[in-house]
C-alpha cells in the first residue's frame, strides 16, 4: 500500500513539475527571426511629444519636442520625427536646433539629428546649417562631421565640421574654412 501511494504521489509531483515548465508553444525568443522583429518594434510610441527639463534651482534647462517619437526598450533610445531642442543656460541665452529625422540616446543624453540640421542662436540670429550633428544635452555642446554653413547678417562660413560649446557660444570650424564677408549696411 505505501509502495503504490508513493508511486501515484511521485507521477502527480512530475507531472505537476513537467507542467509548470513545459511551454507547447515553445520559447518565443528561440526563433532569430521572431527575435528580429520584436527588435524592430518599439515598445511605446507618441505622438506630439514636448518634454520639459529643469535644473537643480527650478531654472528651465532644455526642451525637447518631436512630431512623433518612438521608444526602444532595449537600446534606450527614441526615434524622433521632426525632432526640435531648445537649450537654455538660464542667463538669456539660448539656442534652437531642428532636423528632419533624430534619435535620442538617454542614458547618456545623446541626440544625433539628421538631414536638413540647423542650429540657430536664438539672439543673434546666425544659423549653421548641416546634415547631421550630435548634441551633448549634459554638456550643452554641438558636432558635426560633415560640411556645415554659417550663415549671419548676410555673411557666410563654410567648413567642413565643427563642434560648439552652446554655453560659451564658442564654434571651432574646421577643416577647409572659407567665408564671405558682407560689411553690415550703416
Amino acid at each position: 500500500m505505501q509502495r503504490a501511494a508513493l508511486s501515484i504521489f511521485l507521477t502527480i509531483g512530475l507531472v505537476l513539475l513537467a507542467s509548470f515548465y513545459w511551454q507547447p508553444g515553445g520559447n518565443p525568443d528561440a526563433d532569430p527571426e521572431t527575435v528580429k522583429r520584436r527588435m524592430a518594434l518599439p515598445q511605446t510610441y507618441l505622438e506630439q511629444v514636448r518634454a520639459w527639463q529643469y535644473d537643480a534651482d527650478g531654472v528651465l534647462k532644455e526642451v525637447l519636442e518631436a512630431d512623433r517619437a518612438d521608444y526602444y526598450a532595449r537600446r534606450d533610445t527614441s526615434e524622433l520625427q521632426q525632432p526640435r531642442f531648445y537649450s537654455h543656460d538660464g542667463n538669456d541665452r539660448s539656442w534652437t536646433a531642428t532636423a528632419e529625422l533624430g534619435t535620442l540616446r538617454h542614458s547618456p543624453g545623446i541626440l544625433q539629428l539628421r538631414r536638413k540640421v540647423l542650429l540657430t542662436n536664438d539672439q543673434t540670429g546666425g544659423t549653421l546649417s548641416t546634415q547631421a550633428m550630435t548634441l551633448n544635452t549634459r554638456k550643452n555642446t554641438a558636432r558635426s562631421q560633415v560640411p556645415v554653413t554659417i550663415t549671419q547678417n548676410g555673411s557666410i562660413l563654410r567648413a567642413d565640421g565643427m563642434t560648439a560649446n552652446l554655453n560659451s557660444e564658442r564654434i571651432v570650424m574646421s577643416p577647409n574654412v572659407e567665408s564671405t564677408y558682407v560689411q553690415p549696411q550703416p
